[in-house]
């Protein structure tokens, strides 16, 4: 079983902790507030107050021997910078920061950690593009340079195959799912739209109206797909 430990307990941090339980993972939580501690030790593995931003508090707990540490200190950008020097120093396998700031961004880069994450950002980011068009439900970075989407399927395209949108030799994105809302009547008589996922969609699969496409690629390609869906 895998080991995390996560250093700060804001709103970010204990949604890491808590979601990471949920998967099965051994989680150790520290922050310097005993409130926060008290708030979610029943929840985790095991939570400690500590100053991560002092070495030898590090090396006391030996924390080394995790798999990953993930600083997710929002509010003292000093300490996040420190506690993430000192977890490079203690040679963890993987640490992975917040970053508030280009300028935090820059020197977490320096110190080399491996994954840097900008929560309000990134959140900004995806509603912009969900809200700028009609036909995103979601999107979603899952490295620097792929994203997954949602994208409903214009007016245009119901009654088509996938083999005809031919989206994948077109832009270079995979059609890894279609959402399809099927018709249903409950007990009480009430019509209601039950949800279905195709998994791996084949290439005689026929759009109907309110499809949603969930689709893997590049965010410049992905970007070609929704404006070409988008397009009257």
């Amino acid at each position: 079983m895998k080991q995390f430990a996560v250093f700060g307990l804001g709103v970010f941090g204990i949604s890491i902790a808590k979601n990471l339980m949920k998967e099965g993972m051994e989680v150790v939580v520290f922050d310097r507030d005993i409130k926060n501690i008290e708030a979610i030790k029943n929840d985790v593995t095991q939570a400690a107050v500590l100053d991560s931003s002092k070495e030898e508090a590090l090396h006391a707990i030996d924390i080394g021997r995790v798999d990953c540490a993930i600083v997710a200190i929002g509010d003292d950008m000093e300490s996040s910078i420190l506690t993430a020097l000192f977890l490079k120093k203690c040679e963890v396998p993987k640490i992975i920061a917040r970053a508030n700031t280009q300028a935090h961004r820059r020197i977490l880069s320096l110190i080399g950690v491996d994954e840097i994450l900008s929560p309000e950002e990134e959140m900004g980011m995806r509603l912009a593009k969900r809200l700028s068009s009609a036909h995103i439900l979601h999107h979603i970075d899952i490295s620097e340079e792929h994203t997954i989407a949602e994208v409903i399927i214009a007016e245009r395209f119901i009654g088509k195959t996938l083999l005809e949108m031919n989206l994948r030799s077109k832009f270079g994105v995979n059609i890894v799912g279609i959402k399809k809302k099927i018709p249903d009547v409950t007990e009480d008589g009430e019509n209601v739209f039950l949800e279905k996922y195709i998994d791996f969609p084949s290439p005689d699969d026929i759009f109907e109206a309110n499809d949603v496409l969930v689709m893997v690629g590049t965010e410049r390609a992905i970007s070609d797909v929704e404006k070409f869906i988008e397009r009257e």
